[in-house]
């Protein structure tokens, strides 16, 4: 086989050329995950450092009839300070308008919060005796690049004299 050199080395060429092309589109592939994981580890570690806790009594949440409103307390239990202005709150899952007592501008990791919250605009108010029901809160951070975010629902009791 006298003519089999060249055209083994011409197959060999574009082998190697393949070979080589097909690296670089994995190599590529691969720098975009390594950056999309990154980018979620980061995201993901300001959700972790971004909590919020229920500090007043669940078991006793005083619903004052003459506003359809009630005050309770949140705590930043976080590692990140909050933003004041991104706190939502439902009450068996309506929406409640939420008030800062204390015109706060910053909500400091530790820091307890006096929130009022309105029930008027959804129509939400209760008759007098105790009513168990679901509480949702969310709150945010103020992190610059990574917004973190967290969410919780607890069973608490409203109470009306």
């Amino acid at each position: 086989m006298a003519g089999s050199g060249p055209s083994e080395l011409i197959l060999l060429s574009a082998g190697l050329i393949v070979a080589a092309i097909v690296s670089g589109v994995l190599l590529q592939t691969w720098n975009d995950m390594d950056d999309i994981l990154d980018e979620r580890g980061k995201q993901g570690a300001e959700d972790v450092r971004t909590r919020a806790s229920l500090v007043s009594d669940p078991r006793y949440i005083q619903w004052d009839t003459a506003t359809d409103s009630a005050n309770i307390y949140l705590q930043n239990s976080g590692e990140t300070f909050l933003d004041v202005n991104a706190i939502g709150v439902l009450l068996e899952g309506s929406n409640m308008a939420v008030t800062l007592p204390n015109s706060e501008t910053q909500w400091l990791p530790g820091q307890n919060l006096n929130l009022n919250i309105d029930g008027t605009a959804s129509g939400l108010s209760y008759a007098s005796g105790t009513h168990d029901v679901l509480l949702t809160f969310s709150v945010s951070s103020t992190a610059s690049g990574y917004t973190g975010s967290y969410t919780v629902t607890e069973e608490v009791r409203i109470v009306v004299p």
